[in-house]
């Protein structure tokens, strides 16, 4: 049996907790770019720290008590960016053959995924914008930036067997890797700029899923 490494939020205590394991490849290397593992480790960070407002979460408050703290007009606009997410998901084929994301099971996961990503890479530019880019890559093409993106999809890379992805895709609260991925990037306009992609294309919708 495959051992995985696995940080979480745990919405009772307010906590965060990280497990020494995770501070390996794909996640972090010590002496990679900023940007490399920024993309790893710092996706991951982000995604954890959501998790206090989204779906779930926000229904705890600090001390870690059951109370709903939002004020109606605040879960009125977060539910209705919510379905945004809960639409796009949905679309995706969870695997071939199979049948569809389960686009209200995954949204919490959805949401801390683009959330996780777009607080790194914030927190990259505002590195970078500070400090200046790390020292040039070996790879023609390759900027940081872009570094950045290609860093955050290595995490997610796998196969599943057609039995165990039916299983996930009707139990599991996270969409399947793919769609982790490709769903993410989707909504991200530092990634478009990044990658260059062309308004209205698969990778560049006019239609993005924010939350917050």
């Amino acid at each position: 049996m495959p051992q995985e490494v696995n940080a979480y939020y745990d919405p009772s205590k307010n906590e965060i907790v990280f497990p020494a394991g995770i501070l390996q490849p794909p996640f972090f290397r010590a002496g990679a770019p900023r940007a490399a593992n920024l993309g790893g480790i710092g996706v991951v960070v982000g995604h954890e720290l959501s998790h206090g407002f989204d779906d779930e979460g926000r229904q705890y408050d600090a001390d870690g008590t059951l109370r709903n703290w939002w004020s109606e007009g605040s879960e009125s606009r977060f539910r209705k960016r919510a379905q945004c997410f809960t639409k796009q998901y949905s679309q995706f084929v969870a695997y071939e053959g199979g049948g569809n994301v389960n686009g209200n099971l995954t949204l919490g996961e959805n949401l801390a995924d683009n959330v996780g990503l777009h607080l790194s890479y914030e927190a990259y530019r505002r590195w970078r914008d500070d400090r200046g880019d790390d020292l040039p890559l070996p790879v023609d093409g390759l900027t940081n930036d872009r570094l950045f993106f290609l860093s955050f999809a290595r995490v997610w890379c796998g196969a599943t067997r057609p039995e165990a992805a039916e299983r996930r895709r009707l139990t599991d609260p996270h969409s399947p890797s793919k769609w982790r991925v490709i769903g993410t990037l989707q909504n991200s306009k530092d990634f478009a700029r990044a990658y260059q992609c062309k308004a209205g294309t698969k990778m560049n919708p006019s239609e993005k899923c924010d939350v917050y």
